[in-house]
Parts: C-alpha cells; structure tokens; sequence
C-alpha cells in the first residue's frame, strides 16, 4: 500500500470535527483510532465507517486509503444501477449513447457501439447482420417510414364484415 498518511486523511474527511467525535460517531473508542494512527494505519472496517459518518463513499475511501486500486472498483454496481434504473433513464442513455440516426448504435457504420460477433446479428443467432459490410442502400438504411402505397391494402382473405353479416353478428365498424 506504500506510504500512506491516514492521520491526513482522516482529517481531511472529518474537517472540524476531532478525532474523538469522529469514534463516537462510528462506534469506535478514540484510542481505538489514536492506536491505529500512532501505528500508521487504519483498518478497512474503520475507513467504510468513517465515509459513511462522514457522507463520503466507502469505495472512493478505500481506493484512497490504499485498500482498493481504482481499476478493481471499474464498473462497480452497474447492475445495480440497470434495474434501479426507470426505462425512462434507460432509454436517455441509450440516446445520448447513439447518434441522431441510431446508425453506429445499430451498426449501420464501420464505428460500431458493442459490434455482434462475426456471423450473428442483434436479433439472435444466425443471420448475416451488416457484419458482410454490404453498402447502405436507400432501403436498408434503418429509416422507418409510413408505409401508405395504396389507400386500402387486401391480403385476399375473405371480407370480414360479409362474414359476419352471413353469420348473423353486426359489423365491426
């Protein structure tokens, strides 16, 4: 852990406050403290319960009492935060994570954001997905339009309405 100055840290974190208002508020006699410091040290216990006395984070107390390196903390409670998360927040992210036209969200760019493994598309396995890089054409540039041809479209089933009315059921208009 090197050289660490907890005597500097503890009086940074508690401010005004003395070392034995600082014990009484976690719990800890004062010569429990003075004795670590006198020693160098102040054990992982006693730095978690002096953020949390003291508002600060216990993850960011242990990185910087030495406890934790602040790679080991990467990515700490991100599941966590993923179901506190609304879908409302969910979904500002995702936006502000993917350009106005959701092109590299959805790798319609070579600057893919999580690009699938080769061979397999977002929607599940198999497939082609745009890993073959074919160019964007008009059609499959992800732009989702209206889709209005024709006024009426007619899949040449029967009429429902002249199924009904020979079943003797009222229209559903």
């Amino acid at each position: 852990m090197g050289t660490m100055n907890y005597r500097a840290w503890i009086n940074a974190l508690i401010g005004t406050d003395t070392l034995r208002v600082a014990s009484a508020k976690i719990g800890l006699s004062h010569s429990t403290i003075t004795r670590q410091l006198s020693r160098g040290t102040l054990t992982p216990t006693a730095v978690i319960s002096l953020c949390r006395a003291y508002g600060r984070s216990p993850v960011d107390g242990l990185v910087e009492t030495g406890y934790l390196r602040a790679e080991e903390t990467e990515g700490v409670g991100v599941p966590r935060a993923l179901v506190a998360a609304t879908n409302q927040e969910l979904l500002d992210e995702v936006l502000r994570r993917s350009d106005p036209e959701a092109r590299t969200l959805f790798g319609l760019d070579d600057d893919l954001i999580n690009p699938a493994p080769e061979g397999r598309h977002a929607g599940g396995t198999g497939g082609t997905g745009r890993q073959g890089k074919q160019p964007v054409t008009d059609r499959d540039d992800g732009t989702v339009v209206s889709w209005r041809p024709h006024p009426h479209a007619a899949d040449g089933s029967p009429d429902e309405d002249e199924g009904r009315a020979d079943a003797g059921s009222d229209p559903l208009h």
